[in-house]
């Protein structure tokens, strides 16, 4: 289930369909990050329905269109950074550049054709409880009503230089995707069937979120992403 669920949020919260990219760049330059949300949010059912018409016959070209979509407003980068976690130092440059991009890939393709099973939806962005300690680094509250059962999500959004906001991190249902996934490759890096090889770990990085689905392995409770 958590599957599905992160799939809507992700998608609920960042995409528009791939002929809005201007809606898109308009969100992500958004005066507060609770109103790039909310812009972005508006065009999730007009990309579900475009996915539906195509992702059964040729996945491939879903898989990209996703990555595309959620390229400018998830920090794959980051992200990648803090689910290596300790192991990031010790890595290479190509090591570091590899993960990036295979994490990308697999968050893509695991929750990608999970979309089309999205049908009718209600997304509510919350307003801030207080106001952030800081501008540029801000928790966005959210709830998704799905099937009668309502889902709340918070994001960990940041500003950038250039004034984009991006999200690094997200915490479904009390449970921080961040930490599932570091959790994952930290335990990759420890299994004798990779025998502490980096480069194997991220070579069968889908493989090693497959056994747990990834998304259910930690009961980690947190109200905000840290």
């Amino acid at each position: 289930m958590l599957r599905r669920i992160l799939l809507i949020i992700v998608v609920g919260a960042l995409s528009g369909p791939i002929f809005a990219s201007e809606v898109v760049e308009k969100a992500i330059r958004s005066e507060t990050a609770e109103e790039a949300v909310s812009l972005a949010t508006a065009e999730v059912l007009a990309f579900i329905s475009a996915g539906k018409s195509y992702a059964d016959d040729d996945p491939e070209k879903f898989y990209r269109d996703a990555e595309f979509l959620l390229r400018p407003m998830i920090d794959f980068t980051r992200f990648a950074r803090n689910v290596m976690g300790p192991y990031y130092k010790a890595a290479t440059p190509q090591q570091r550049e590899n993960f990036a991009e295979s994490f990308k890939w697999s968050l893509v393709r695991t929750y990608a054709l999970a979309l089309v099973e999205f049908g009718d939806g209600e997304v509510a962005v919350l307003p801030p409880r207080r106001p952030p300690r800081n501008p540029n680094k801000v928790n966005v509250l959210q709830e998704i009503t799905y099937q009668g059962r309502t889902y709340a999500v918070a994001y960990k959004m940041q500003r950038s230089s250039e004034q984009v906001w991006r999200i690094q991190n997200m915490v479904v249902e009390g449970v921080n995707v961040g930490i599932n996934y570091k959790t994952q490759f930290a335990s990759a890096m420890k299994d004798p069937q990779y025998g502490g090889d980096m480069d194997a770990v991220i070579a069968a990085w889908s493989d090693v979120l497959e056994p747990s689905d990834a998304a259910d392995v930690s009961t980690t409770s947190e109200t905000a992403p840290t």
